[in-house]
């Protein structure tokens, strides 16, 4: 009975971690990065023109991490350790005790 506990505890926790990673989507990066270059003093005849656009450089947000990262994953080692722990005191109540018996 506390095998058939364990193998569901375990599928559960397998199950409730990978599900999200399995249907996030896959994003690529279609655009690749532009650099700005400046032309040297001179090198349109001494007659540099102004831009038509600034270029400004936006930084990124800083990103939060997702959810599951932040609660599933520790959860799942917390699970793990729970059920190692369980298993382990289980085999000690039940196959170390019987195994050595004193005889009157």
């Amino acid at each position: 009975m506390i095998r058939r506990i364990t193998f569901l505890l375990l599928t559960a926790v397998i199950v409730t971690v990978s599900v999200p990673a399995i249907a996030a989507d896959e994003t690529t990066a279609t655009t690749t990065a532009t650099e700005t270059t400046v032309a040297e003093e001179g090198a349109a005849g001494g007659n540099t023109p102004e831009p038509a656009a600034p270029a400004t450089t936006v930084a990124p947000p800083d990103t939060q991490a997702d959810w599951t990262y932040r609660f599933l994953i520790p959860l799942g080692i917390v699970l793990a350790v729970f059920v190692v722990g369980i298993i382990t005191i289980q085999y000690f109540l039940q196959v170390v005790r019987k195994r050595y018996r004193v005889n009157e």
